[in-house]
């Protein structure tokens, strides 16, 4: 049995704004059928590619390995990581920030609190991550199927 954990996206925000920018342009000049279609259709292609690429964490509960890829819709890019040197499963709690500037140099920022579901080796030092979520109470359930599934036990993190 495998699941497909997704996580965030490759490219920040503001890059998915130019993305978008660039995959309507490429629309606008792919529907004037001139010389400006090719440029048009590369456009579009670098637009769709900055909007839609995203990272993400396939477990197979029979093999017990972990794939993690970069994926463009239906293709994923990865290789495949056997887990035999991982024995626990835990949540580790992080914030994350990004900054960006305006033109007038006004800073903004944003602030998240994650749950990260991750699997550990014996010293908890080696670390593979599997999801990301906003709330504690849905990373600990996901986290403790997750053990069941690969009968490992679901630990504090707490790195020796």
């Amino acid at each position: 049995m495998n699941i497909d954990y997704k996580l965030n996206r490759v490219f920040p925000l503001m890059f998915q704004i130019i993305g978008i920018t660039l995959s309507i342009c490429g629309l606008i000049l792919l529907g004037f059928f001139n010389s400006n279609a090719k440029v048009g259709f590369v456009i579009l292609i670098i637009g769709i590619i900055i909007v839609f690429t995203r990272k993400g964490t396939i477990i197979d509960f029979n093999e017990k390995k972990i794939k993690k890829y970069l994926g463009l819709f239906f293709i994923k890019i990865g290789s495949w990581k056997t887990i035999e040197n991982y024995s626990y499963i835990s949540i580790l709690h992080l914030n994350q920030r990004s900054y960006g500037y305006s033109r007038t140099g006004v800073q903004f920022s944003e602030r998240k609190k994650i749950y990260r579901v991750s699997i550990l080796n014996d010293s908890h030092k080696e670390k593979l991550i599997i999801k990301d979520f906003d709330d504690i109470e849905t990373a600990i359930l996901e986290a403790k199927k997750i053990a069941k599934n690969m009968n490992f036990e679901y630990v504090e993190y707490n790195p020796i």
